[in-house]
C-alpha cells in the first residue's frame, strides 16, 4: 500500500526513488499521482521529504489534482534546453541534474517506470557522469511493486467498480447468445444471422467503450480445441457450436491506464455431455477449495500444491508430474491483480517459495483452475478476483454466476 512506501525505501536502502513515465501507460506514475491523466511525468520519492511531482506546463491542473508537490519542467529550463540541444537525451540529462541540485539529491537512486531499454540504458549512464551525489542501485523487490501487492479499501473499491462494470458486458454478451436458438449445430441469432465469435466481441467492446473499459488485449473467446488450450481463440468468423465447451476470458482496465478486472467463465451451449459435465464440477469443485483455503500468511506455492494434488487423484496430469504438460492441469492457479493484469502475488509451483508470493491483508488476486484436453476437444477454466479481507480471509471481489449450460432461449 502506499502507506508503506517510506519504509520500504529505509529497508532496501534506496535514498531516491525516480518513477517516469505517462500515467496511462506506466502504473506506477497512475498508481502515485492518483490516476492524474498526464502525458509526461517525474514523481522524485525520498525516505524524508514529500513526493515531488514534475510536469510540462499545459498539464499543471491534472498535476495539482494529484495532491502533490508539483514543479513544472520549464523551471528545470525545458523550453531552453530543447532550442540548444537537438538529442533529447541530453535535455533530460541536464534537467535531471538542475533538479538533483534543486532539491539536494544524493545517496543511493532507484529509477522506474517506461522508456526505450536502449535510451534508458544511456540516460542513467549520463546522469551518473553528471551528478556525482548519486548512486544508481537496484531495489530488489523492487519497492513500488511490493507496495501495489496489496491495495487499500478505495483501491479495492475501484477495483469492485471495474468488476461489475465488466460483468455488466458480459451479462449482455451472455444474452445476445441465450437468445438465439440451433441450427444445424450452431447458434443463430433472432435475426437469423449466425452468432460468430466475431459478433459476441464487438457486442463486448461496444459495452465496454460505454463504460470506459479498454481492451490490453482481446478477449479469449475459444470452443472445441482452442478451448483446450489457455489462451487460444477461435477465429472471429466461427459460428458459436452448440454442445461444445466454450472458454470465455474477459481482462478489461478502465480508460486512462486504470485496474484491471478478469473474469473466466467456461460452458457449454444448448447441451452438454457427460465428460464436459464432469470436467467442469471437477474444476468447480478445485476453485472452491483454493478460495476457502486462501487467507492471510499462506504461501501461493502451497495453494497451487494442493490444487495439483487434487486433479492427480482424479487422474489428471498437472505441471507437478509431468512438466511441461498440454493436457490436463497445465498452468498456475492465479496471479495477483491490480494496475497491470499480472503482478504479485503469483499462485505457482516454486522449489523456494518467495515471499512475495504469500498472501497478505489487501492481496487481491485470480482463482481460476483449469483442466484441458485439446486432442478431445475439451477446456475448461472458471476464474474470479478474490481479495484478503480484514478478517484475512479470502473474499471473491464480485461473484457471477457460474453454469455448465447455457440455455438457448430462441
Amino acid at each position: 500500500m502506499k502507506s508503506e512506501i517510506g519504509g520500504l525505501l529505509e529497508r532496501r536502502g534506496v535514498d531516491v526513488l525516480w518513477v517516469s513515465g505517462a500515467s496511462s501507460e506506466c502504473p506506477e506514475t497512475y498508481y502515485l499521482t492518483g490516476g492524474a491523466s498526464l502525458t509526461a511525468a517525474w514523481i522524485i520519492f525520498t525516505q524524508n521529504h514529500e513526493p515531488l511531482l514534475v510536469h510540462g506546463p499545459m498539464e499543471r491542473e491534472a498535476a495539482a489534482a494529484s495532491g502533490l508537490r508539483t514543479l513544472d519542467f520549464d523551471r528545470l529550463g525545458a523550453g531552453e534546453l530543447s532550442r540548444t540541444h537537438n538529442d533529447p537525451l541530453t535535455v533530460k540529462a541536464e534537467m535531471f541534474s538542475r533538479l538533483a541540485e534543486r532539491e539536494n539529491l544524493r545517496g543511493r537512486l532507484a529509477v522506474h517506470g517506461t522508456s526505450d531499454p536502449g535510451e534508458a540504458h544511456f540516460l542513467i549512464e549520463e546522469i551518473s557522469r553528471r551528478v556525482r551525489s548519486l548512486a544508481v542501485t537496484r531495489d530488489l523487490p523492487p519497492v513500488l511493486e511490493s507496495a501495489r501487492a496489496t491495495k487499500d479499501e478505495g483501491e479495492i473499491g475501484q477495483m469492485r467498480a471495474v468488476a461489475e462494470d465488466t460483468l455488466g458486458a458480459i451479462a449482455g454478451a451472455l444474452e445476445l447468445v441465450r437468445q438465439g436458438r440451433a441450427k444445424d449445430g450452431i447458434v443463430v441469432g433472432r435475426d437469423g444471422e449466425p452468432v460468430t465469435v466475431g459478433r459476441v466481441r464487438r457486442a463486448l467492446r461496444e459495452s465496454f467503450a460505454a463504460r470506459n473499459l479498454i481492451e490490453s488485449h482481446d478477449t479469449i473467446l475459444a470452443f472445441g480445441a482452442q478451448a483446450g488450450i489457455p489462451h487460444a481463440s477461435s477465429p472471429d468468423e466461427e459460428a458459436l457450436p452448440v454442445g461444445q465447451t466454450v472458454v470465455l476470458d474477459v481482462f478489461p482496465r478502465r480508460g486512462g491506464g486504470g485496474y484491471f478486472f478478469d473474469i473466466t467463465r467456461s460452458f457449454c451451449i444448448g447441451r452438454a455431455s457427460e465428460e464436459a459435465i464432469e470436467l467442469y464440477n471437477q474444476v468447480l469443485e478445485a476453485q472452491r477449495e483454493a478460495i476457502d483455503s486462501a487467507a492471510e500468511g499462506v504461501d501461493g506455492n502451497d495453494l497451487q500444491a494442493a490444487i495439483c494434488s487434487r486433479f492427480e487423484r482424479l487422474g489428471h496430469p498437472t505441471q507437478r508430474t509431468h512438466p511441461g504438460t498440454t493436457a490436463g492441469y497445465v498452468h498456475s492457479l492465479g496471479h495477483g491483480i491490480g494496475l497491470e493484469i499480472h503482478e504479485h502475488p503469483y499462485l505457482k509451483l516454486q522449489d523456494a517459495p518467495d515471499e512475495r508470493n504469500r498472501l497478505k491483508k489487501g492481496s487481491v488476486f485470480t482463482i481460476e483452475p483449469g483442466l484441458y484436453y485439446p486432442d478431445r476437444g475439451l477446456g475448461i477454466r472458471i476464474e474470479d478476483v478474490v481479495y484478503i479481507n480484514s478478517s484475512g480471509r479470502a473474499t471473491v471481489l464480485a461473484p457471477f454466476d457460474k453454469f455448465p449450460v447455457l440455455p438457448l432461449e430462441g
